[in-house]
């Protein structure tokens, strides 16, 4: 039974429009359901997740990027320990929703 597990997120960088955060998650969690006010982008750098939005499926391992749409509900569930770095606008606000 996979657990409900935030993953650890390190600001790696930012610049004026960008910011770049570094993600660590264990395998066998599932990260909250949330959504972005604006469009961002995930790639993975290790590990295996399945990426969650909507009524949708995407599973990403190593070398894979996804563009997550903003305004929209989305989540991991993470498979194996997985390290990402997720880019997005400095001025981006993430919102957790309840399950």
């Amino acid at each position: 039974m996979k657990v409900r597990k935030n993953p650890k997120t390190q600001l790696l960088n930012k610049g004026k429009v960008f910011k770049n955060l570094k993600m660590l998650a264990d395998a066998n969690t599932i990260g909250p359901k949330h959504l972005s006010v604006e469009e961002s982008v995930l790639v993975i750098l290790k590990g295996k997740a399945i990426l969650k939005i909507e009524n949708q499926e995407f599973t990403l391992t190593a070398g894979d990027t996804k563009i997550i749409p903003g305004g929209i509900e989305h989540y991991l569930e993470i498979i194996q320990d997985t390290e990402a770095v997720h880019i997005m606008p400095v001025t981006n606000k993430i919102e957790l929703l309840a399950d």
